[in-house]
C-alpha cells in the first residue's frame, strides 16, 4: 500500500482501474465530491502515482495494486482501506481489458483473461464490498458496462460479452439487495477518448468520421462519465437502482438515423445529415 493520508473523516469510495484514464477521472471527481478514495489497479505505479497526486492536493487517498478476479486480493486491499478510511460507502466496478480478435480465431487464453477481468472480477469486488455495506445497511455500486453490452460489435473478443454480463450482474445485485439499503446501477459509455485511445484520435479523419456519427457531435472524456458516477452515487439517485445508463452523447439512439437514405436529388445521405445535424 502507498501514499497514504491520516485522516479518516468522510466516506469511502472505492474505484477500481483507477490508475489512468475513466478510472482516475471518477476518483478525482469522487475526491472532490469530498469521499476518501481507494485506488485500485493492476499497474501499481499508475494508481501509485494518481493517488500521490490526489494526496499532494490535500485529499484522502490510497492506492493498492490489485488483480480484480484475485479474491484475496481484493480481500487485502479492502481491509487496508477500510482500516484507513472505514467502511466503503461505494464501490466502482471500472477495470477492464479488451483485445480485437475475430470469434473465429478467438483465443481462449483471451476470452479467460477477459472474463475474469471484466466479469468475475466486479463480482469479486462486488462480494468482498458489498457484504460490508450489507453489514451497514447502506451502500451504492457503479458497474462500467459499455455501449457493447447493448449492441453487438465485431472484433471485440470477448468484451461485449463480458460488458452485457455487467449489465446482468447489475440487475441482480439490484434486487437482491435493493430492499437491504444496496442501490446498483450501471454506466454505458460510448466513445470516450482516454490515454488509450490517444493514438487513434490523433488521427483527425478517424475522429471526424466517429464526431459525426453522434449527435452531441463530439467524442466523450472521462469527465463525462465521472459526473454520472457522482451522481448515481449521491442521494439525488436515491430511487435509481438497477439502471443502466447510456453516457454516449445520444450515439446508440442515433443508430436508425446513421442508415443511407436517398434524398429528393437523389443522393444518398443520413438522415443526421438531412437534418443538418452531421
Amino acid at each position: 500500500m502507498s501514499n497514504e493520508t491520516n485522516n479518516n473523516e468522510g466516506p469511502l469510495a472505492v474505484i477500481t482501474g483507477a490508475a489512468r484514464g475513466i478510472g482516475a477521472a471518477i476518483a478525482q471527481r469522487l475526491s472532490d465530491a469530498g469521499y476518501a478514495v481507494a485506488i485500485w489497479d493492476y499497474n501499481e505505479e499508475g494508481a501509485a502515482e494518481t493517488a500521490a497526486a490526489l494526496v499532494a492536493a490535500g485529499r484522502r487517498a490510497v492506492s493498492a495494486k490489485v488483480d480484480v478476479a484475485d479474491e484475496k486480493m481484493v480481500e487485502a486491499a479492502t481491509q487496508a482501506a477500510v482500516a484507513k478510511f472505514g467502511t466503503p460507502a461505494l464501490l466502482v466496478n471500472n477495470a477492464g481489458i479488451r483485445h480485437r480478435e475475430p470469434l473465429e480465431t478467438l483465443k481462449r487464453s483471451s476470452w479467460d483473461r477477459e472474463i475474469a477481468t471484466n466479469l468475475t472480477g466486479p463480482m469479486v469486488c462486488t462480494q468482498v464490498m458489498g457484504r460490508l455495506m450489507l453489514a451497514a445497511g447502506k451502500g451504492s455500486i457503479v458497474n462500467i458496462a459499455s455501449m457493447s453490452g447493448s449492441y453487438g460489435q465485431a472484433m471485440r473478443g470477448a468484451y461485449t460479452p463480458t460488458k452485457a454480463g455487467i449489465i446482468g450482474l447489475t440487475s441482480l445485485t439490484a434486487v437482491e439487495w435493493g430492499g437491504r439499503g444496496i442501490r446498483c446501477n450501471a454506466i454505458s459509455p460510448g466513445m470516450i477518448s482516454t490515454p488509450a485511445h490517444v493514438e487513434a484520435y490523433s488521427n483527425e479523419a478517424l475522429k471526424t468520421a466517429r464526431e459525426a456519427m453522434i449527435p452531441l457531435g463530439r467524442i466523450g472524456d472521462g469527465n463525462d462519465i465521472a459526473d454520472v458516477v457522482v451522481f448515481l452515487a449521491s442521494d439525488a439517485a436515491r430511487y435509481i437502482n438497477g439502471a443502466n445508463i447510456p453516457v454516449d452523447g445520444g450515439v446508440t439512439k442515433a443508430l436508425l438515423a446513421l442508415m443511407p437514405v436517398p434524398t429528393a436529388n437523389g443522393e444518398i445521405e443520413t438522415t443526421l445529415s438531412q437534418l443538418g445535424l452531421r
